[in-house]
């Protein structure tokens, strides 16, 4: 029985609505699941969909609030990998102010993927 899952997102926010299913998915397993943990891990540029600067409206994308609600209400934890907020040039404080929003370097999201029951990339 699948008790942990972690789930990948990789995709820029801008022109793919992969980080807004990320955060959907893992919002409903959880939900619907009978599960221990629930993962979301953001890296490469999906990390500018949890920028608090991120404006989708400049770029004619509908502004995610519902799903950012959405992520403020369910129980799964929300990873975003260090070196790719570097990358980015995002700091830790520039991030979505939400209690479950935590940053990890590449190691702990490893053990996140090889402690999983099953894992998704989105």
């Amino acid at each position: 029985m699948v008790k942990s899952v972690v789930i990948i997102c990789e995709d820029s926010p801008i022109g793919k609505n992969s980080a807004i299913e990320t955060i959907r998915m893992g919002s409903g397993i959880t939900a619907v699941g009978d599960l221990d943990e629930c993962k979301i891990v953001f890296m490469s540029d999906s990390v500018f969909f949890l920028s608090k600067y991120f404006n989708p409206e400049k770029v004619n994308i509908e502004i995610p609030s519902n799903i950012y609600k959405l992520m403020e209400l369910s129980d799964i934890e929300v990873y975003v990998l260090d070196s790719a907020l570097k990358i980015a040039g995002i700091k830790e404080t520039d991030l979505v102010e939400f209690d479950n929003v935590k940053v990890a370097n590449i190691q702990e999201i490893s053990n996140f993927i090889l402690n999983a029951d099953l894992t998704y990339r989105y």
